[in-house]
Order: structure tokens, then sequence, then C-alpha cells
């Protein structure tokens, strides 16, 4: 059964067309974790080791903390607001900087939809919940993100330098980045690299800094890196990747940056690892010289079977969060 499978992925920063990915790490199923039989579990953040874990089945909502490595786990109480389309739930994980608390973000907006092209024109209802792993045991509802904000259920929070960003849309359509302090719990958000203008894109993490991934070209992947955190003129677009044949247009799907890679002397060049959600095909695919190439993997068959997302693997164990019921699978 693939569904609910998940494996753990070496990359190493030495190119090897050959030998990429070169070994898997870790095989692991996350059915055990839940007791629902139609439960669709997927990765929505990674932070020093854990991951968070949700099921996007709607009937259950059911959120989980895990180390892969250690094999521990535990389940989240539920949280308030039962999603119905076209309401849009998404998430962020994180860890403040100053107080070292792990932290899991939930939007939950309801949307009023154009009925001729399926746009946001209103949002009605907005609301953020906290919840700190190893706390209350509960969920906080704090001051949300405001009622002019769209956000996208396919994009989870990216979480950099103590906050968690989000790429959104205001009512006119126009891309955003929403930034929530973790420490302070308050929404700021500030505009792209290119402000007033719609793309298909994604944020990502590139070498500690926060990076966007454009794929709104015919012909290109642009990603942007914000060189100084927090300086919105140190946006600079540090790679332009021409596209494989097979996905030349404007909306073949978000593309998610994991990874820059360095050569073997150590000095940083054009190599660029990142992931696609296609209902016919995923993979892994690597950029050398700004070219793209496909490296295949193996891969079980109907929409979005594979996702990718960048984790380090650590030993920490979950039982340092004493008030959670903390188990092994």
């Amino acid at each position: 059964m693939f569904k609910n499978f998940f494996r753990l992925v070496d990359f190493e920063d030495s190119y090897d067309r050959h030998d990429l990915p070169h070994e898997t790490m870790v095989r692991f199923n996350f059915n055990n974790l839940s007791n629902f039989p139609d439960a669709n579990i997927v990765i929505d953040g990674s932070v020093n080791g854990f991951l968070f874990l949700r099921d996007i089945n709607y009937k259950h909502e059911t959120l989980f903390v895990c180390n892969p490595i250690t094999r521990e786990f535990f389940e989240l109480p539920r949280p308030d607001g039962v999603v119905r389309y076209p309401m849009v739930v998404t998430h962020g994980f994180g860890v403040t900087q100053k107080t070292g608390e792990y932290k899991i973000v939930r939007i939950l907006h309801q949307r009023e939809l154009n009925p001729i092209n399926g746009h946001c024109i209103r949002v009605p209802f907005s609301q953020c919940q906290v919840y700190t792993l190893g706390k209350t045991g509960e969920w906080r509802t704090i001051c949300g993100p405001g009622p002019g904000f769209a956000y996208d259920s396919r994009l989870i929070g990216v979480f950099v330098r103590g906050n968690i960003h989000w790429l959104i849309q205001d009512l006119e359509g126009f891309e955003l980045i929403s930034c929530f302090d973790l420490e302070n719990e308050v929404f700021q958000p500030f505009p792209p690299p290119f402000p007033g203008k719609r793309i298909l894109g994604s944020l990502g993490v590139l070498r500690d800094c926060l990076a966007l991934c454009d794929n709104t070209s015919h012909t290109d992947i642009d990603i942007w890196v914000m060189k100084q955190y927090g300086v919105e003129k140190s946006w600079v677009k540090e790679i332009v990747i021409k596209k494989m044949p097979e996905l030349v247009g404007p909306s073949f799907q978000i593309v998610h940056a994991l990874k820059i890679f360095e050569d073997a002397w150590g000095l940083p060049f054009k190599a660029f690892s990142f992931s696609t959600k296609c209902p016919k095909r995923a993979s892994y695919s690597i950029v050398k010289i700004k070219v793209a190439e496909e490296v295949d993997v193996d891969q079980p068959r109907g929409p979005n079977s594979i996702e990718a997302i960048h984790h380090v693997p650590s030993f920490l164990s979950l039982r340092r969060f004493v008030t959670e019921n903390v188990s092994t699978y």
C-alpha cells in the first residue's frame, strides 16, 4: 500500500548525476499513526528533525508531530472550526528564536468566490489559532491576518529566522508575503520582489534565506532570494532555469525549491533541486548550468502521489514535551 508511505532520501552536495538520490536512509509508513482507514497524511512542516503531519481528509483533520528517526509521535487536539468548501485552511510550523518554543499556526478562513472565474472576492471570516508544543495542550485563538487576504491551501507556511511565511493574495489578486512573528504572534505582510504581479509561485528556504520560486513564465523558472532577511530591496533573481520541453507553459504546477548544491571543490555553481506536483508524474529534478534534467523515482499512480520537503534529521526526542502523550510506532 503506497498511501501514507514516506521515505527519507539523502542528497550529497557533490553533484553526481548517476547517483541522485544516492541512498534511502529511512523508509516508513504513517498508516499506523491514524485510527481512520481513509486517512491521507501529508507533511506540512519540518523543524530540527521534527515533522508536522496533517490528515487532509477533512472528515478527521487529525494533526501529528513525529520524529521519523526516533519513531516517536503524538497527536494534537483537534482545533475548533470545521473546514467546508470554499473554506481554506493552511498551517505553519516553527520554533521561536528567544524562548525555543515550538509552535504550530493554523489559519482558517471563509471565502466568497466569483461564480464566473472562481477568484476570491471577499473573506467574511478569518481566524488564526496557535498551538505551543508541551504547554497547555490547547489551541489559542489570536488576532488573525485580516479579512483582506486570501491564503492558498496548497501552500504551507515556510519557516525562516523565527518567522513563518505564506505567499498570499490580496482581493485584487496580487501577491504578498504574509509574515507571522512566532515570538510576538503578530502578522506583518510585505511585498514580493515584483509587487503588483500575478504569479504562480511558492516560497522556500535556500542557504538560510527566504526564497521565491516563480513558475509563471512559459519557458523559465525564476528563483528569487532575499539576501538580507527583512530588507525588501535585497531581493535578487539568483537563478533562471530553462524548463524541460514537457514542462513548458505558464501554469504547469507549483514548483518547490529544495536545495542548492555545491561541486566537489566546495564552490557554488548553478545546480538546483526542486519538486513538482503533477497529476501524471512527479520526480526529483536536478538542474546544472541552468538546464533542467529529470531524475526518475518510483511512484504510485494517482494525483499528487509524490511530494518532497527539505528535512534535516535529528535524534531530538519528542519526550522533551512532557505534557504531550508521546507514543512510538
